[in-house]
């Protein structure tokens, strides 16, 4: 792994241990990153296959000039916004080539990722080398360490320390800290409750901001819902939606407006 900062002209260089596998990061642990190939989307969708989902073998596609046949992932429960997930599989080598994401509601896709050309050949070594620019100082990985093994005790300030210790902290498992966010329902229905300790965006029927315009900008940026739990407002997209209410709780997720409104109602 390689880091440099331009600021300072400092380069931080370390290696991690052979996990086996490819992309994965030190001591085996696959990296924390957002998905960006059709494997990782395809891995996310299918953490979720449960009871709750229905899974399918859907025909035959061609992707990137491979013959592949195509997984099609469906909820089974309704109050989601998903409507289907469509996996294209090579035939020969079983590496997900493309991921298809469509919303309950239809239209054109929400996540659509896949490869247009492919190579299986594996790539030289040469081909991730990286070479430090001129006059810059490379610390290595194992000079950052201590007489006992621990990581350096200064990972504040710029340059190498600092790309190691935001590199280290994007590879770290987190657990769920008290007082962070919980996760209610299952399966395509969960939701994410988070308590903001403050107050929520003010809407026109509570909260009001006392000025007309300010409270019809606002309003005019999700929808003014009411229930048990009070006022708050729901701001959408074609797959997510999150209900934000007065007294500062947001609940997020890929369901569909009513059922954010009833999860915060049975919260009460």
């Amino acid at each position: 792994m390689w880091g440099y900062d331009s600021k300072s002209n400092e380069v931080f260089h370390s290696t991690s241990p052979d996990s086996g596998h490819a992309g994965e990061g030190a001591g085996g642990k696959a990296p924390r990153d957002v998905p960006a190939t059709p494997k990782d989307f395809a891995d996310e969708a299918l953490k979720s296959v449960d009871d709750t989902t229905s899974v399918t073998v859907d025909g035959t596609a061609h992707v990137a000039g491979r013959d592949a046949y195509k997984l099609v992932i469906k909820p089974r429960q309704s109050g989601t916004t998903v409507g289907a997930i469509s996996i294209a599989v090579d035939a020969k080598t079983g590496l997900p080539l493309k991921f298809t994401l469509t919303p309950a509601s239809g239209g054109a896709a929400v996540v659509d990722a896949g490869f247009t050309q492919v190579d299986f050949s594996r790539p030289a070594a040469s081909t991730f080398a990286f070479t430090p620019p001129k006059g810059a100082k490379v610390t290595e990985g194992d000079d950052l360490k201590d007489a006992k093994g621990g990581e350096s005790k200064d990972t504040k300030g710029d340059g190498p320390k600092r790309l190691e210790k935001e590199w280290r902290k994007g590879h770290e498992g987190t657990a769920d800290a008290p007082g962070g966010p919980k996760t209610i329902g299952e399966g395509w229905n969960s939701i994410i409750v988070l308590e903001t300790g403050g107050k929520g965006m003010p809407t026109g029927a509570s909260g009001s901001t006392g000025n007309s315009d300010v409270d019809g900008f606002l309003n005019s940026l999700g929808d003014h819902v009411t229930g048990k739990f009070g006022s708050g407002t729901v701001f959408s997209t074609r797959l997510v939606n999150a209900l934000i209410t007065d007294d500062g709780k947001v609940y997020a997720g890929a369901v569909t407006k009513a059922a954010l409104v009833k999860a915060a109602n049975a919260a009460q």
